[in-house]
């Protein structure tokens, strides 16, 4: 029970890695208030929560739109006096190569990844964490806020913005008694995550391969990463960016794994014969 009594707003909460650190949170003693553009969605995954026993209710709305999220936080002042943590976990993806990007669909994703996370954490601090002097903040980024993808270019640009943001509010807020600190989650079995393999699957598998684990995480997994880095166990953790992605990122040289196996069985074969 890390966060009984605790309020905790998690964004992007209605699916994947969002719904499963709200239901993490709810199960350890908070009262979490899932947030997500859909209000069918949000009312959907409160309701999941409150019938295994724990405390949640929908918070409807646009990361993107500075008004909403004013509105959001509010509503949580208004109903609890306080926001304990936030968890900044709502994104989106666009593949398309650089020269075809819109502006349109450049400032979508921007508006999504980036500004969502800064507009949040903002308003937020100013209304319960600056003045209890007191709380957490993760924010979450992706491989991608640390190295480049192909086809990529704005959700590389506005995950790398995710990891800035975090650098500097835990800069600015540390000495207000909030910390601030970023998940990078490697590739993990979510809907979009799915939706991706299931339109791609030799893109998939090439990019399994080059998973020293071997598999993608579980969405638990990474709700447990973000509750440790949000819970009084990590009270000197600031300004971290975790990477939990099955070593995926330590594989820097851009060898696959298959490829490099293969590799050493063929030069282990003529050994083998001769010893034969």
């Amino acid at each position: 029970m890390r966060f009984k009594d605790q309020v905790v707003v998690v964004t992007g909460a209605a699916s994947g890695i969002g719904e499963s650190a709200a239901q993490l949170f709810a199960a350890e003693g908070a009262v979490v208030a899932v947030n997500d553009w859909r209000p069918e969605a949000a009312e959907a995954a409160a309701a999941a929560i409150r019938a295994s026993g724990g405390q949640a209710f929908a918070l409807p709305g646009d990361v993107s739109d500075p008004d909403s999220v004013q509105a959001n936080v509010q509503q949580v002042m208004a109903r609890h006096g306080r926001i304990d943590v936030l968890v900044n976990n709502a994104g989106m993806i666009d593949y398309q190569p650089a020269e075809e990007v819109s502006a349109a669909a450049w400032r979508k994703i921007m508006a999504v990844n980036a500004d969502g996370v800064f507009f949040w954490a903002q308003a937020v601090a100013r209304a319960s964490m600056l003045p209890r002097r007191a709380g957490a903040i993760v924010n979450v980024a992706s491989p991608a806020g640390l190295a480049a993808i192909p086809n990529n270019v704005g959700y590389v640009a506005s995950k790398h913005a995710v990891v800035g943001i975090t650098k500097s509010l835990a800069v600015e807020w540390g000495r207000f008694g909030i910390r601030v600190n970023c998940l990078c989650p490697g590739i993990t079995e979510t809907p979009m995550v799915q939706e991706v393999a299931a339109r791609n699957p030799v893109m998939w598998a090439d990019r399994r391969a080059r998973i020293p684990l071997g598999r993608p995480a579980a969405v638990h997994e990474q709700a447990e990463a973000i509750a440790f880095m949000a819970s009084a166990q990590a009270g000197y953790v600031h300004g971290l960016i975790m990477n939990v992605d099955g070593g995926m990122m330590s594989l820097f040289s851009g060898y696959s794994l298959t490829a490099q196996t293969q590799r050493h069985q063929a030069q282990q074969a003529p050994a083998a014969a001769g010893a034969a």
